[in-house]
């Protein structure tokens, strides 16, 4: 962390601490306290941190915040504030501050991870780069990453996600962004954001911030276009209201895209896929911007060549050349949980896309999987958090696997709506032979290995693909699975 003092917080928080303390650690927990350290007590639905400031006393920290009117009997210096939480951000906005790192923020209803480990592959062939670790994109997350800046990074990569109007705005302000990119625009936290114009809106809240931190164009001669450029997908039904809304930014070619669209600032085309690689050709014609490559990764999915798109962009206008973007590309890895494939040589293979679901990344997943050879299965648990309309997108699950994969076996209550539209469908072009509804993993697994083992039994290749949100714990099922796999392989020894 780049060290500040308590007088330097107060100042930015506007609090009254004067002290100089210095601050080289912040923390949240009591029981990791490092140097020179700021103990930030937050409250959680079932704790709260100040009930756990004597402790961080006691393991040596230099300071507290509290919005709490008591004072510790100590001689660490106490740092009132009306709320801890903010004043977390603000320590993560003061470090920030202090760096001299590009600063890009990366938003949207699916792919916002798998873009940021593309773009921080990218930088990292450029400088040292900092990126979000896992899913730390929250109130807490956002600035914990970013109290990990060092003087040392060059770029930063973070990730901003949200459920809610006004989340992104939150975290935005003590990011202050010099480039903002958002993935998409899906169906996803319906229940929080109200609507699909409220998700439009909330993921938009990372525009809005990064403009209004710069009204002009930013042109300092090191970066092709300046700080201040904002990147969406130009494929999305809500780019020509992006356009409306940034009218200026359009003009003044500060608000770019990226896409299969001919119009496309960074245009992919001749996506095509190979085994478990992935290949197709980016290109781009402004200028400063230029690029035309053929990137060929080892991952699944079209839409990852997309997202490889979004991320090419914004390395280049971060300063990127292109070979660094191909080699970056190149480097970064598939996540666990993502569309991650498991081979075995009795002819099963499992794709790992447990991680979490939401209705546009289900979609990509049953695209992905009517790709693949022989049997292809889809496992699918419920998608949480889309309201009213959750009945409605579950059923369009469902009719989109009709004519996709050839057994869709389901879990939890809302994915019945899938199934009730596969047993519904009259398409021409259905494949859907086998769909099964089950109401525990303990009663799914089995009817899954079953399923598995009939299709093998009679020479097929069995692709098997697992998707669902967290609450669903579909890892469980990908655990299974491998399990299966491995006991199917040493059977055939």
């Amino acid at each position: 962390m780049i060290t500040f003092t308590l007088k330097e917080l107060a100042q930015l928080a506007r609090l009254e601490t004067r002290s100089e303390q210095a601050i080289a650690t912040v923390s949240t927990n009591s029981q990791e306290i490092g140097p020179q350290c700021l103990f930030v007590p937050l409250k959680g639905e079932r704790f709260d941190g100040h009930d756990f400031i004597a402790g961080a006393l006691a393991q040596g920290a230099v300071a507290y915040a509290s919005s709490r009117p008591d004072t510790a009997e100590t001689s660490a210096v106490k740092v009132a504030c009306p709320h801890t939480l903010r004043l977390l951000g603000k320590c993560g906005q003061l470090v920030r501050r202090k760096s001299q790192a590009l600063v890009c923020a990366i938003t949207g209803s699916c792919g916002k991870t798998t873009v940021k480990e593309m773009t921080a592959a990218i930088l990292s062939q450029c400088g040292a780069t900092l990126a979000t670790k896992g899913n730390f994109n929250n109130d807490v997350g956002v600035p914990l990453t970013l109290l990990r800046l060092q003087p040392e990074h060059q770029y930063a990569v973070i990730e901003q996600g949200a459920s809610h109007l006004l989340d992104i705005a939150r975290t935005a302000e003590f990011v202050e962004s010099d480039f903002a990119l958002i993935t998409n625009v899906g169906a996803a936290h319906i229940e929080g954001f109200g609507s699909r114009e409220g998700v439009y809106q909330g993921k938009s809240e990372l525009l809005t911030n990064l403009f209004a931190r710069f009204p002009e164009r930013n042109d300092d001669g090191k970066l092709p276009l300046g700080r201040g450029i904002g990147i969406v997908p130009c494929d999305s039904p809500w780019w020509h209201q992006w356009q409306q809304d940034f009218s200026t930014q359009l003009k003044q070619g500060r608000l770019l895209s990226f896409g299969e669209s001919e119009d496309a600032t960074m245009r992919v085309s001749a996506i095509g896929q190979t085994g478990d690689e992935l290949s197709f050709t980016l290109t781009c014609t402004v200028p400063g911007l230029e690029l035309n490559e053929t990137v060929t990764l080892k991952t699944l999915g079209r839409h990852n060549a997309i997202n490889a798109a979004g991320a090419a962009l914004l390395g280049r206008v971060m300063g990127a050349t292109p070979e660094q973007i191909v080699a970056g590309l190149v480097a970064s890895s598939n996540l666990s949980g993502r569309l991650t494939p498991h081979r075995f040589a009795c002819g099963l293979t499992v794709i790992d896309d447990a991680y979490n679901a939401s209705f546009n990344a289900v979609i990509a997943a049953l695209d992905t999987l009517k790709q693949c050879q022989g049997s292809r299965v889809m496992v699918f648990g419920d998608m949480g958090e889309l309201g009213d309309a959750a009945a409605q997108l579950h059923y369009k699950v469902g009719e989109a696997a009709c004519t996709r994969v050839d057994a869709f076996l389901a879990l939890g209550p809302l994915s019945q709506e899938a199934i009730a539209a596969i047993n519904l469908c009259d398409a021409a072009d259905k494949v859907v032979t086998n769909a099964s509804h089950s109401a525990s993993h303990e009663e799914l697994i089995p009817r899954l290995s079953a399923t598995i083992k009939a299709e093998l039994a009679q020479g097929h290749q069995v692709t098997c693909l697992i998707k669902g949100s967290h609450a669903m714990h579909m890892e469980k099922v990908v655990a299974a699975l491998l399990e299966l796999g491995a006991q199917l392989d040493q059977l055939s020894k």
